[in-house]
């Protein structure tokens, strides 16, 4: 593929990092190390569309997170075709649990990784939920709390993302390794709110998603300017 004809564009700036505290107060690289050497050398499967772009796409990368990181709870935001959910479901032991929440049931695709075996066992839950209304993160601020492992892939739709991160700051989490995971950072729209978020953190865009993956630690809460 020429230059002048790649498969997406997006309009994008860059923000100095010296300036941005929480850049500077990351200090986990061997998490991450870590994670990308695994990333490195792994196969996603099933091969499922861009799932083995790497860097360029964020599920070698998130595989990596995983694998290293060895959470007992994940839970992802934003379902879909189910593929995030896949990676993380295939790279966990045997006795965890993924929660993945979306508005639209990922058998309405076009096509999913997910099988409707994968929640035969318990380890795979899928709910049909907007974490954007206060009820719904009233009730699911418990199973948050007990998430090692969060990933946000929502809509980025102007809304969302702010609502959701927004109770997020807002909720008393108990102290805990806890990570989340955001992707598309360097879209338009979520540039200020990845930004905002004050908490340590590291853009690893070059090794994921070309439109911005993000890696934030919250172990004691999200704080969010």
């Amino acid at each position: 593929m020429s230059i002048e004809s790649p498969r997406h564009v997006i309009t994008s700036e860059f923000f100095s990092l010296d300036d941005d505290p929480s850049t500077q107060s990351f200090v986990d690289y061997e998490y991450v190390l870590n994670a990308l050497n695994h990333a490195c050398f792994t196969r996603i499967e099933p091969d499922f569309e861009y799932a083995n772009i790497f860097p360029g796409e964020h599920y070698r990368l998130l595989s990596g997170l995983i694998k290293t990181l060895n959470p007992n709870l994940c839970v992802d935001i934003g379902t879909y075709r189910g593929c995030s959910a896949r990676v993380m479901l295939d790279n966990l032991g045997d006795q965890c649990q993924v929660f993945t929440f979306d508005i639209e049931d990922y058998k309405n695709f076009d096509w999913t990784v997910l099988k409707d075996s994968d929640l035969d066992d318990g380890r795979l839950v899928f709910v049909r939920e907007d974490l954007a209304e206060e009820s719904v993160f009233d009730r699911r601020r418990a199973l948050l709390d007990e998430a090692d492992f969060i990933m946000l892939d929502g809509p980025k739709n102007d809304v969302f993302e702010e609502i959701f991160l927004t109770e997020l700051s807002k909720a008393p989490l108990t102290e805990k390794q806890r990570w989340l995971f955001i992707d598309d950072i360097r879209f338009p729209n979520m540039q200020k709110l990845w930004r905002r978020i004050q908490s340590p953190k590291i853009d690893l865009s070059s090794f994921g998603h070309f439109s911005g993956t993000g890696l934030v630690k919250i172990e004691k809460g999200l704080s969010l300017e």
